[in-house]
């Protein structure tokens, strides 16, 4: 049985952060960010444990710690909303936490950044397609923890194009609704939109209860990369790529997460996430 932890928080602290309304929302962004930065760590090694802490503390991160995996894992699992991104160590693919991240990684929305000694391509670019944002090699230098902000910005900055497409499809659905308003319609007419939006309704209900995380194969991926490099440099955004890949029953929340995975995959030597993301 997982104990539960309760962490130790600072005074005046409820769990909200500095300058948040919401975890994860944009807002997170106003005033000093990204100081005050909630991170939640995990490290069996205690000592090196405190070496990450301290380095994580003098960026003005807030750390929840813990050298126990169990503990993490209950963190992880049901305190995820107190946290803005987890830095998990791993030390194999057949370990509790990749099975972890396996089963609820899609619902997770928070960055978990993968560390380990192993530097293997295999395990590199099995954690990213299973959903780990980053993989660092230990030991971790102290500026790519300072750098850890990133994965938040770029997060952000694709909600933001799933927000604009969402309100771009809004905009679309209620002008031709207004114009099949202005229109005589017949009974056939009335009859085959209640028959299409019953269809719709049924469809909604079947997605909704058949919703399961994507497992990116070495097809289903490759269809992908072929979507994503047809496209021009400024429409490489989740709906086009979904739109050229033509796969049933995928989603765009599942393309903008693989997105997020795959722009870490081939990001350029020398460019950072943040810089990439907001040019």
């Amino acid at each position: 049985m997982v104990e539960k932890w309760d962490p130790i928080t600072h005074a005046g602290d409820e769990g909200g952060g500095p300058d948040r309304d919401l975890p994860n929302s944009r807002n997170m962004f106003s005033g000093n960010f990204p100081k005050g930065l909630r991170v939640l760590l995990f490290v069996e090694d205690q000592q090196y444990l405190h070496i990450l802490e301290k380095h994580l503390q003098e960026f003005d991160y807030e750390v929840t710690s813990s050298h126990e995996e169990e503990r993490a894992m209950d963190l992880l699992c049901n305190h995820r909303d107190m946290f803005d991104i987890a830095i998990m160590e791993a030390h194999n693919l057949d370990g509790k936490i990749f099975r972890l991240i396996s089963e609820i990684g899609s619902g997770i929305d928070l960055p978990i950044i993968i560390t380990s000694n192993d530097d293997s391509r295999e395990s590199v670019t099995k954690w990213m397609r299973n959903g780990a944002c980053d993989y660092l090699i230990k030991p971790i230098r102290p500026e790519d923890l300072r750098l850890i902000y990133k994965y938040l910005v770029k997060q952000m900055e694709l909600k933001s194009v799933m927000v604009a497409e969402e309100a771009e499809e809004k905009a679309v659905a209620e002008k031709s609704s207004s114009v099949g308003d202005s229109t005589i319609r017949s009974p056939n007419r009335r009859k085959r939109n209640m028959l299409q939006t019953d269809g719709e309704d049924r469809e909604n209900r079947d997605s909704a209860t058949k919703k399961r995380r994507v497992v990116w194969d070495d097809n289903l991926n490759g269809r992908f990369l072929k979507a994503m490099n047809s496209l021009a440099k400024n429409d490489v955004v989740p709906k086009k790529i979904l739109e050229r890949m033509n796969v049933r029953g995928l989603t765009r929340e599942n393309v903008a997460s693989h997105l997020q995975v795959s722009f870490l995959l081939i990001l350029p030597p020398g460019l950072t996430t943040t810089t990439a993301v907001l040019n």
